[in-house]
């Protein structure tokens, strides 16, 4: 058998933070970017990007810990090599998330869309999205960039997302 280490991701998708180290033995603690929590350990292996650094890890062990994780990996053994981690991205390649059915998306694939209003009005360019208690936000850079302002506009499809198109990448909401 044929052991290949792949030294960086192959279109990088970022799933989550690595935070503050934990503990004296190397545990450092974990925020995940997915949509339920625990699938961030569904996808190895895993690569901390910092200052555009790519480090392939193994987790070894984690643990829910408060409303987070902690970490494991198995050539980290100290608190001193956890601390330079911190603040690094959590990054796979795209191959390792699941295949998608007609008309589902990724978040990070509608980055970059186009977003036009019911009156076929062009509002800017999603530049993020934000997740919240209640609902998510899509963030647009606003067509106007004179104005220096972002607009928020709250994710909820059917009543003010009408159409995301994957084929031609835009986005159709009721907002004025």
């Amino acid at each position: 058998m044929i052991n290949i280490k792949i030294k960086k991701p192959i279109e990088p998708i970022l799933i989550g933070k690595v935070g503050k180290s934990y503990g004296i033995l190397g545990w450092m603690n974990v925020f995940s970017f997915t949509e339920k929590e625990e699938n961030i350990f569904t996808y190895i292996p895993w690569f901390f990007l910092k200052e555009k650094i790519f480090t392939q890890v193994q987790v070894k062990n984690w643990k829910r810990y408060k409303k987070n994780f902690i970490i494991y990996i198995d050539t980290i053994s100290d608190r001193s090599t956890a601390k330079k981690f911190t603040n690094s991205n959590i990054i796979i390649s795209r191959h390792q998330l699941p295949l998608l059915q007609n008309n589902e998306y990724y978040w990070n694939d509608i980055i970059s869309y186009k977003v036009f209003n019911i009156n076929k009005i062009y509002l800017g360019i999603v530049i993020d999205l934000i997740r919240t208690k209640d609902n998510d936000i899509l963030v647009v850079r606003h067509v106007f960039k004179k104005l220096k302002k972002n607009i928020f506009i709250p994710f909820i499809e059917q009543t003010i997302i009408q159409k995301i198109d994957s084929k031609y990448k835009y986005i159709i909401v009721r907002w004025n």
